[in-house]
């Protein structure tokens, strides 16, 4: 029978699985600390003791707070189960998959899980856990390495031959030797960052003795993104298959790639010309910030505005963000007028250092763009679609090298995703980030 400390550990084992899964699947930033985060109505603080490159993060207590932030009780896995399967129901659109009542639901899981002391709804190969739990000094894990890329993970990539590269990168290396690495990593045996610089350097020579897995490899070296498995957000996820059996159905999903190198430093904004708009870039001045801070700030308050963009907040909170953003070069907020009178607010920016870089496979000048249309009878006219092609045709031109223009509109707002899709955009994907889904909107330069 298993004591009280064997349970306790149990579920604190249990609740830090789905932790990390739901830190992952929605892209939520992680650094070593206390970190607070919301999962539907449940807010949690947690103790981060091990932010891992791999997602394998370790964690103290996990706590749950009241209303005032106050600590209330340590995170039980059945409410944290509770609140990521109402969380992933709320992010996607009411007919997804994951909202019909035949798919079930997370919670089903745990309640089949339980007896069976199942601990992951996604478990990771067996035997891929138990040796990386079985290692014990640096040594050990270099031979390991060693002999699993060449004995496991080469005949594996020859056998497959042109089979589907998202799911071999799931199934050899996201869920493979990754998972290895980052639990070595968790239990202190040895450094992630060293792990990782050794395995590209082994898939480097591997892929030079044998060309036919060179295209895969140069994939996982190099591409920003690499394809995980999700089994807590995703709007095609399933609980049930078609017998009413509890299985968990996962989605494939896109994480941040470990392996490839730090890429170089994306140039600034650049200010496009729009064809039917003027645009300038918001000035900052004074202590309150000035006209075109109090402007936004005005915008952002209206109620059609702030249902949206979820920041309605003070004139000294939007002066302090707009200082930052014009401070540096990763974004450019702007005012957009038409006929003479200021119309939205623009936020235009390069992919590479904002939150969207860990979502899909990005190109190295890849321009983002958020838009909000301030003025309510500018509303409903196709104002928002006309700018929204002028902003994307002149970023492009603005900027030769760049490739394309994406943006990443919430999806239950469908007016605009209505909106980039009547500008031209087409919808790619649904990627999940911290506080909502969305659809992944991309504009690409056209090749006539």
């Amino acid at each position: 029978m298993a004591n009280g400390a064997d349970l306790v550990g149990r579920s604190h084992q249990r609740a830090s699985v789905l932790l990390r899964r739901w830190l992952t699947e929605t892209h939520t930033p992680v650094a070593e600390g206390e970190l607070r985060v919301r999962i539907a109505s449940l807010s949690l603080r947690i103790d981060v003791v091990y932010a891992s490159p791999t997602g394998a993060h370790g964690f103290g207590t996990i706590r749950v707070l009241d209303a005032e932030g106050e600590h209330v009780v340590a995170a039980d896995p059945a409410l944290l189960a509770a609140a990521c399967s109402a969380d992933a129901r709320a992010r996607s659109l009411p007919g997804a998959p994951i909202n019909r009542p035949e798919s079930g639901s997370l919670v089903e899981w745990l309640l089949h899980a339980l007896p069976r002391r199942e601990i992951d709804p996604l478990p990771y190969p067996e035997d891929v856990v138990a040796v990386a739990r079985s290692l014990s000094n640096a040594a050990e894990v270099q031979r390991w390495l060693t002999s699993h890329v060449e004995e496991r993970m080469l005949p594996e990539m020859l056998a497959r031959g042109g089979e589907d590269r998202a799911a071999c990168t799931a199934d050899l290396l996201t869920r493979g030797v990754l998972v290895a690495i980052g639990l070595l990593g968790r239990r202190g045996v040895a450094h992630e960052e060293h792990l990782l610089a050794e395995l590209a350097r082994r898939l480097t020579a591997l892929a030079e003795r044998n060309p036919g897995v060179a295209d895969l490899v140069e994939h996982w070296l190099t591409d920003p993104t690499l394809t995980d498995l999700a089994a807590l957000n995703g709007s095609e996820l399933r609980y049930r298959d078609e017998s009413g059996a509890v299985r968990v159905r996962p989605v494939r999903f896109e994480v941040r790639n470990p392996l490839a190198p730090e890429p170089a430093e994306a140039p600034g904004v650049p200010v496009p010309e729009l064809d039917g708009f003027t645009l300038r870039p918001i000035r900052v001045t004074g202590a309150d910030g000035g006209p075109d801070v109090e402007l936004v700030h005005r915008w952002m308050n209206r109620e059609h505005v702030a249902v949206n963009w979820n920041q309605d907040w003070s004139l000294q909170v939007w002066r302090d963000e707009l200082d930052k953003q014009v401070s540096g070069n990763h974004s450019m907020p702007c005012i957009v007028g038409r006929d003479g009178r200021d119309v939205g607010y623009l936020e235009l920016y390069r992919v590479r250092p904002d939150k969207l870089a860990s979502c899909y496979s990005y190109g190295a000048r890849d321009l983002g763009v958020h838009i909000a249309i301030g003025e309510p009878d500018a509303i409903g006219k196709g104002t928002g679609s006309k700018l929204l092609r002028a902003v994307a045709e002149g970023l492009l031109a603005a900027d030769p090298l760049a490739e394309r223009v994406v943006a990443e509109p919430n999806v239950h707002n469908g007016a605009s995703v209505g909106a980039f899709g009547k500008a031209g955009f087409a919808q790619v994907a649904e990627v999940g980030l911290a506080g909502k889904n969305s659809a992944l909107m991309v504009f690409e330069r056209s090749r006539e």
